[in-house]
């Protein structure tokens, strides 16, 4: 097993953590001193941060399409 964490996306995928909780993710991120990418530290494609950071209300798509193992531009139809 692995020593590091779940990502945020993981954890909300599983339904351990709500959407709500990413800003606490994000604060923890910034607290760290790792070398993660915030994109990776939530455990995000390029794809799906991109939307994120351009309308933070797609952030229940993402999990949505996750969920389903579709593709995010499947489920934003």
């Amino acid at each position: 097993m692995s020593d590091r964490p779940s990502s945020f996306i993981e954890r909300s995928v599983a339904g351990q953590a709500g959407l709500h909780e990413i800003d606490d993710c994000v604060d923890a991120w910034h607290e760290s001193d790792g070398t993660l990418a915030l994109q990776d530290f939530l455990g995000m494609t390029l794809d799906e941060y991109a939307l994120w950071v351009s309308d933070p209300a797609a952030l229940a798509t993402i999990v949505q399409a996750r969920r389903e193992r579709i593709p995010l531009f499947a489920a934003m139809k």
